[in-house]
């Protein structure tokens, strides 16, 4: 029989390939519903003039009930506090991925994998420096697809290199085998293993942002936007902690859409003021007007930038990947900011300044 005999074959390649796409509503939908959970922006004026027992009552009142409870017989105060944050942070992402199918899956698998690369880095330096195995664990956030047994294992690792080998028995990509070397060797350090995690982190998120859609694009445009970001803001610290300029493109990830390489090179001999107007001009944005002698200050305000435009383009194509990474970016944003607070007031910070940090 002719394929033109066959009408309903083409229906169900179609609907076989929006399987494997993804189940976009399905996840849009459930996202959509936790945004309505996040904390309003009044709320954190309100936090800054509550003592540390008010805001572990309001929180234990709010999305982060189950968290307070689970860990109040081990932990008090702050320190709760910030526990809760972590592991509902984690839960959150892991609940997201669980519920994610086909090749929307393998994009939050890729746009998470950020978690993984934070607490490999967490075991490598607390292996590098002595740390005990169960202060280690207590800094795991296993918000992405290396889960917390998988992690602890890693945690109960004697050495650097033995991680790194488990690691790559599991699948994970592995750095180069003289990077490994020099820092049993030249003492110098995580840096190389670090930058290699972190590079390719970037690469494969941009690799991930294919597809020649409309939602395809206006994600592959987030991402790249997402390294332009990261640049800006190392370019911004290393000038402010006067780095060698000649060093500058080592610590720069390629990828970007409006801050190319050469472009952030050749801003590093510039004074600080006239690189941060060339990073405004290149992004379309005044940067909240922020001085360029406060690295961490641009910082704030460029992730202010990443969460309007992400919110922007989420708008846009609400059935696409795009207001998923939003509502991460949100939910990531609600804890840092709680954190800010919590810490903030444990080391009696003016009230002005706590607002400052939050850039509100």
């Amino acid at each position: 029989m002719s394929q033109t005999t066959m009408p309903g074959a083409d229906r169900i390649r179609s609907s076989l390939s929006f399987l494997n796409a993804g189940n976009y509503p399905y996840v849009t939908a459930r996202v959509k519903g936790k945004k309505k959970n996040l904390l309003t922006s009044d709320i954190y004026p309100k936090l800054m003039k509550m003592g540390p027992s008010e805001i572990a009552r309001l929180l234990s009142e709010a999305a982060y009930r189950r968290e307070m409870t689970e860990l109040a017989s081990k932990y008090s105060g702050n320190e709760l506090v910030e526990r809760a944050l972590n592991l509902n942070l984690a839960r959150t992402y892991r609940e997201i991925l669980g519920f994610s199918k086909g090749g929307l899956r393998d994009i939050l698998e890729s746009y998470l994998d950020w978690w993984n690369v934070y607490n490999i880095k967490v075991i490598l330096r607390g292996l590098h420096h002595n740390m005990p195995k169960s202060e280690i664990k207590e800094y795991l956030v296993p918000a992405a697809s290396l889960d917390r047994d998988f992690l602890e294992k890693l945690a109960d690792m004697e050495t650097v290199e033995d991680v790194i080998a488990e690691l790559s028995r599991h699948g994970y990509r592995t750095p180069p085998t003289e990077d490994v070397k020099r820092i049993c060797e030249e003492n110098c350090g995580l840096r190389p293993v670090e930058d290699f995690y972190d590079r390719s982190y970037y690469k494969a998120l941009v690799e991930s942002a294919k597809g020649r859609s409309k939602p395809a694009k206006i994600y592959r445009s987030l991402v790249k936007r997402m390294i332009d970001v990261v640049n800006a803001k190392n370019l911004m610290e290393m000038m402010q902690d006067g780095v060698d300029p000649a060093r500058f493109r080592e610590y720069m990830v390629p990828g970007g859409e409006r801050l190319s390489v050469e472009l952030l090179c050749e801003l590093s001999a510039k004074k600080p003021e006239e690189a941060l107007q060339a990073i405004k001009e290149a992004l379309g944005t005044d940067l909240g007007k922020v001085d360029a002698t406060s690295a961490n200050m641009v910082a704030i305000q460029l992730d202010k930038y990443l969460m309007s435009l992400s919110e922007r383009m989420s708008s846009i194509y609400p059935l696409s990947i795009v207001p998923v990474i939003d509502f991460i970016i949100r939910k990531e944003k609600e804890t840092k900011f709680l954190r800010i607070i919590v810490k903030g007031k444990e080391h009696a910070l003016p009230e002005e300044k706590i607002r400052r940090l939050l850039a509100i």
